[in-house]
């Protein structure tokens, strides 16, 4: 979720705050995951899963040994993976009763992992975003021998083809040479489902007379002629191609989907049930800083997104819910998100405005209705705009981006369907509060604080300006807290 860390979205005197994490699924740590479909996916198929204490760890780097369960977790399935045992040690420092023998012998004997020369394996060690992405491509089919995954250069080998067909997709800072995490470990498991598998025809030598031809071997992608073509590629036919996730996770379906801001989507199916919605990335993407602008001119204009008229002239326009439509004349208020996706000639086909405002949890009540305690929800919780003037209530099951328990007087920032306080909740976080002097303000335009200045956007109602108060009664001697 993108949070405005740069807007000032509300004025107010200082209030005491208490940091709270704010997500949703079914990890206390949510908030903190930045690949949330990888990991839900991956989790949903119980590829990788979180911790007892119900967190995930996702900054938490991955080791070898670990690796190599997930690899047969891919593979067999967690059930069958589990049940994997070591009936020798596989390396001399991997005896048949480590926790991960069973699992690194499976690799082994697959040829998807390596030893080093010494003889060890060492199981506790991290390991390199190049190490994992050759196990990896080792489960999809490619040999290492014949694609020149060994010697001295093996890494520029393995990114070259890893890249290439889109493992690493959804991580731009990717560094083979530093340690994978747990939640990237997750994205490149989850780029891998989407990934066709590869087979080579057979490698032969034939002897005429004197001469010996060796063959080379021939890679090519693995054909689909199942009705499992189409489950995870997006193509309502299939491609006619093995992806990975069709041939190993059946009962896992992408579909086609529109999330409830508007936002085309992928939905997630798993074994029946729903694992989540999840925006596709937009092809453009504007922070509205100028008042007095219309969507449309968003879009069109030069100095933003730059689309023509005629790239323009038939997309859909959508502020807060995927049945708010607009008009390309809606205007749009500091702050705003708007995103635009293409259709496969280039033109715009939908336009979605984000209008996030900030409310206060007045109230936090456990008397939870039976019907809706029946519905997982365990709290009632009241928000109101700061001045307290407005209020609605949301269980926790309903208040959408809440994980854990927040306490009265948390401040958030909130997306309301039709961007009117009070409807329903569409997303939700914990806003960004800082507190200290103001030492300079142009109404409507900056405030800066302790040296830092801050472009405002609105205040908690949504119109352009400060507080209602603040501007006439500021005073530089007292402390402030900003949104």
């Amino acid at each position: 979720m993108k949070k405005f860390l740069s807007l000032v979205l509300a004025l107010v005197m200082t209030m005491s705050l208490v940091t709270v994490s704010a997500g949703a699924k079914d990890f206390t740590d949510s908030t903190k995951i930045q690949y949330a479909e990888a990991v839900d996916v991956m989790s949903a198929v119980k590829v990788i899963d979180g911790y007892a204490e119900g967190d995930f760890r996702p900054s938490t780097t991955l080791t070898r040994g670990a690796a190599a369960k997930i690899i047969c977790n891919l593979i067999l399935g967690p059930t069958t993976a589990s049940a994997l045992v070591a009936d020798a040690a596989p390396y001399k420092d991997v005896p048949t009763n480590h926790t991960f023998a069973g699992y690194i012998a499976y690799c082994q004997k697959e040829g998807i992992i390596s030893g080093y020369a010494d003889g060890t394996f060492r199981p506790a060690n991290s390991l390199t975003g190049y190490a994992f992405m050759k196990m990896l491509l080792g489960a999809l089919g490619y040999d290492s021998s014949i694609e020149g995954y060994t010697g001295a250069n093996w890494q520029v080998s393995v990114i070259k083809q890893a890249s290439g067909i889109g493992l690493d997709d959804g991580n731009d800072e990717f560094v083979g040479s530093q340690a994978v995490t747990r939640q990237e470990a997750a994205l490149y498991a989850f780029n891998m489902l989407q990934a066709t598998m590869v087979e080579y025809d057979k490698k032969d030598t034939i002897v005429v007379g004197d001469i010996t031809i060796n063959t080379t071997s021939t890679r090519k992608d693995v054909e689909n002629n199942t009705n499992t073509d189409g489950n995870i590629d997006g193509e309502r036919n299939g491609d006619g191609l093995m992806q990975f996730g069709e041939k190993y996770f059946k009962d896992l379906e992408k579909e086609d989907a529109t999330d409830i801001f508007g936002h085309p989507s992928s939905k997630w199916v798993y074994d029946g049930d729903d694992v989540g919605t999840y925006a596709n990335e937009a092809d453009a993407t504007y922070v509205v800083e100028d008042d007095d602008m219309d969507v449309g001119q968003v879009v069109t204009s030069s100095s933003y997104m730059n689309y023509s008229s005629s790239e323009a002239k038939d997309a859909k326009y959508f502020l807060n819910g995927d049945d708010n439509e607009v008009k390309s004349s809606e205007l749009v208020a500091v702050g705003d998100i708007v995103e635009a996706y293409e259709n496969d000639n280039g033109d715009v086909e939908t336009v979605v405005v984000s209008r996030y405002t900030v409310a206060k949890i007045d109230k936090v009540d456990t008397d939870v209705s039976t019907a809706e305690s029946r519905n997982g929800a365990s709290e009632v919780l009241t928000l109101t705009d700061l001045d307290g003037d407005n209020s609605n209530d949301y269980y926790d099951k309903t208040l959408r981006g809440y994980a854990s328990s927040y306490d009265e007087g948390t401040v958030l920032a909130v997306a309301f369907r039709d961007g009117k306080f009070g409807d329903e909740v569409l997303a939700s976080y914990e806003a960004e509060a800082v507190t200290g002097e103001v030492t300079a303000f142009r109404e409507d335009e900056t405030v800066t604080m302790d040296g830092t200045k801050y472009e405002f956007a609105r205040n908690e109602n949504g119109t352009a300006g400060f507080v209602d108060g603040i501007t006439s009664n500021f005073d530089f001697d007292k402390e402030y807290t900003i949104y």
